[in-house]
């Protein structure tokens, strides 16, 4: 029995009773009526709008950030007090925000005369033209005449698929927003294991982390607020088993967690156990009929295990017998909708075509989105005209499926792409490692023909360094080996300069040896002399040295190098003696 996630049109029903469940959809200003759980996050933020125009909402994925700002917070303010644009990362930030902004402005001119036109903020020193940006919000503010907040949701995306130049771009933006006379109001909504990423963001803007709030998991308290509450408003499709409403939330929470002992669970898997709970209870899978939620009905649903995983499989096995095709290539296809780091990456039908591994039908594509976009895996953006899936929770699923060899294929498509998207003449070539990794991988993906053309300019580059170093080898080679007949010839020379040299001192010494033998005698006596003198200098410097030694243990340096300089003195062919005091003294 597969589960089939609700169709956006079947929240509000012909008998004005609502499903009230959102399955994996955030929460907006229309839902304010079945948004429970968060009242004080929602005071808290409430409060932080008020104290500075830059916010940073951040936690863990699942834990209803988006809903918390774009409903709880919402829903505080009146028609004429919000603003709201909601900004997602799309292909850039920066263009994302424009584009929100000339859509809010409408028709409204950014060009007005006089004082209009006229920067009067404090940080001005005296009134200056506006810049665009500024004449932009003026426009918003004289067309609407509402505070605006501007909403980055999933800010995490402009470090996982952003550049330098994007992140800079946009901090300059939101310097330069801070300082309009308009009221303008930022909220940065962001997952905690990317705060590392707002270094370089907040030493720029210091403002950035001064008002905060860490949106924490539910808790069973505020598990039993939502489930309790949803059981108790009157246009609800559901109701709770009357005198078990405790009870039945207590069940579901710990029917979620399951095994673990965490003290918290996710929101994700509670819409989605809750829903499964409705089927159970109803099998109506149009999500009309009345339920009632009973402590019997929950237990005969049994241990679910992972709830989340287990309707992810269960719609890919549903979705491939449907299309006739295996399990793993519809795998392979919703691993391309999430990055390396796990998190959503939104794809157009054309990028997804693109990216689809060989072998993989492109016709495919079309009918795998219609099946996810109606099984509320994957949802489409009517803005940005692209699919992601339906919330990080379920990018986490597939990302812990994956296997060493397509995260490795992603790698390489990853690497590839960052460099082609350089423009021309700032790209760098593909290095030997670079290409040796990228090789094995080649005939499994499917190449643009700039990302082909880039990938044999860098091989030929390669190919030409190859051979320009196998060239200076050879040269090197060649060079040397002139050096040695070089030196060969030399040695020749000076061999035969040798033996001219010694015929001429043998007959020269034939002359001398009458000579030589009467001075024998007289060399034999001072050679004796010279030998008995040398014993003696030999010894005093040995003497020396072993008293230099006996001071430098006993760290006397100085007088170590004063006995080392006499021994010196009495032979100043005693490099090594020489040596030591210059040791002695660079020490």
């Amino acid at each position: 029995n597969s589960t089939v996630a609700p169709s956006r049109d079947t929240h509000k029903q012909k008998n004005m009773k609502r499903y009230p469940f959102k399955f994996l959809d955030a929460y907006t200003r229309e839902d304010k009526d079945i948004f429970f759980g968060r009242d004080e996050e929602v005071e808290r933020l409430y409060e932080m709008v008020f104290q500075a125009d830059l916010l940073l909402v951040y936690g863990a994925s699942g834990t209803g950030k988006t809903s918390l700002i774009q409903c709880g917070l919402a829903r505080k303010f009146q028609s004429h007090d919000w603003l709201a644009l909601n900004i997602r990362r799309g292909d850039n930030l920066n263009k994302s925000l424009d584009d929100a902004l000339r859509a809010a402005a409408g028709d409204a001119p950014d060009d007005a005369p006089g004082w209009l036109g006229e920067d009067l903020s404090s940080d001005s020193p005296s009134a200056t033209a506006l810049s665009p940006l500024a004449r932009r919000f003026r426009a918003i503010y004289l067309q609407h005449f509402k505070p605006i907040y501007l909403i980055f949701d999933q800010f995490e995306e402009l470090y996982i698929l952003g550049n330098k130049a994007e992140e800079q771009a946009f901090v300059q933006t939101v310097q330069e927003a801070l300082r309009v006379k308009q009221p303008v109001k930022m909220i940065i909504s962001i997952r905690e294991e990317y705060l590392g990423h707002l270094y370089e963001f907040e030493r720029q803007v210091p403002e950035l982390l001064r008002k905060k709030l860490r949106v924490e998991p539910m808790n069973l308290d505020k598990v039993k607020t939502v489930i309790q509450g949803i059981g108790s408003l009157p246009q609800s499709n559901v109701r709770l088993q009357t005198g078990k409403e405790t009870a039945i939330a207590e069940a579901v929470f710990h029917q979620i967690r399951g095994g673990e002992k965490s003290l918290t669970i996710q929101l994700p898997y509670l819409q989605v156990f809750l829903d499964k709970y409705y089927l159970h209870c109803t099998g109506d899978e149009r999500r009309q009929a009345d339920a009632l939620f009973t402590l019997d009905k929950l237990k005969e649903m049994g241990g679910l295990g992972d709830v989340l995983r287990n309707f992810l499989e269960e719609q890919v096995l549903l979705t491939a017998r449907r299309l006739e095709q295996p399990p793993d290539t519809i795998w392979q296809m919703l691993s391309l909708f999430v990055t390396l780091e796990g998190t959503k990456e939104p794809l157009s039908e054309e990028e997804l075509r693109r990216r689809l591994p060989e072998g993989v039908p492109a016709a495919l594509a079309s009918q795998v989105l219609e099946a996810f976009v109606s099984s509320r895996i994957l949802r489409f953006s009517e803005s940005q005209l692209r699919y992601e899936i339906a919330h990080d929770t379920l990018a986490k699923q597939l990302h812990a499926r994956r296997s060493d060899d397509e995260i490795a294929l992603l790698e390489v498509q990853r690497l590839i792409r960052s460099q082609v998207a350089i423009k021309a003449e700032a790209r760098e070539f593909f290095t030997g490692k670079q290409l040796d990794f990228i090789q094995p991988f080649l005939p499994k993906l499917r190449l643009s023909e700039e990302e082909r053309e880039w990938i044999r300019e860098s091989k030929r580059r390669r190919a030409e360094l190859e051979e320009a170093e196998e060239r200076r080898q050879r040269e090197e080679l060649e060079s040397t080996r002139r050096r040695l007949r070089i030196v060969r010839g030399l040695l020749g020379l000076a061999l035969a300069a040798v033996l001219v040299a010694a015929y001429f001192a043998y007959d020269a010494t034939q002359k001398k040896d009458e000579l030589k033998e009467a001075n024998i005698k007289t060399q034999q006596a001072l050679d004796n002399y010279l030998e008995a003198d040398s014993l003696r200098k030999v010894t005093e410097i040995r003497n020396l040295e072993s008293m230099a030694n006996n001071f430098l243990n006993l760290n006397q340096k100085e007088l170590a190098v004063r006995v080392l300089q006499e021994a010196f003195e009495k032979d100043t062919t005693r490099q090594d003696i020489r040596r030591r005091l210059d040791t002695l003294s660079s020490e």
